[in-house]
């Protein structure tokens, strides 16, 4: 029985190929001839899961489309979003900081960076990081985050304070 399997030659040329494409900054979507608007449907499919709290199928779906496209910002912070709703808030930070450098004017993912440096007992780092989130926040698109930031600062400057207690009578 014959086998069709690829020569050692064939397989260092495929490997030279796509290590090229990668290079270039080609993703694998590309390389595979993945349709654009099949990465939206998939796009559209993670958030439905995701607004349905089904957070361990939104988090698969993102993450078959990190694989597909990494430089998607949109598709890191689907992911971080799901991470945080699963507590997973140390990997949550990871895909925020990957979506913060892909946009770093966006305040959004500093914000949530806070968001889970609270929940892990980090709140000085989280005060950073809110900070940063609002220097970032410009303009009317950003007034309901800044509000948010800026109460979630407030609280936790007054949660850091030290109570003052009354002398014994």
């Amino acid at each position: 029985m014959a086998t069709d399997l690829p020569t050692e030659a064939q397989i260092d040329d495929f490997a030279s190929r796509f290590d090229a494409h990668l290079r270039a900054g080609g993703t694998l979507s590309e390389w595979m001839g993945v349709e654009d608007q099949d990465m939206e449907a998939a796009y559209a499919l993670a958030g439905f899961f995701y607004n349905r709290d089904e957070y361990d199928t939104a988090l698969r779906l993102y993450g078959l489309l990190l694989m597909g496209n990494p430089y998607e910002r949109r598709y890191a912070i689907g992911m971080a979003m799901s991470k945080q709703m699963l507590k997973q808030y140390g990997d949550a930070i990871g895909y925020y900081a990957n979506a913060l450098l892909m946009d770093f004017d966006d305040p959004l993912p500093s914000y949530h960076i806070a968001e889970c440096l609270m929940q892990l007992g980090k709140p000085e780092d989280a005060l950073q990081s809110l900070t940063l989130s609002i220097s970032r926040c410009k303009g009317p698109a950003h007034a309901e985050l800044r509000q948010r930031a800026l109460d979630l600062q407030a609280l936790l400057l007054a949660a850091s304070r030290p109570v003052k207690k009354e002398p014994a009578p």
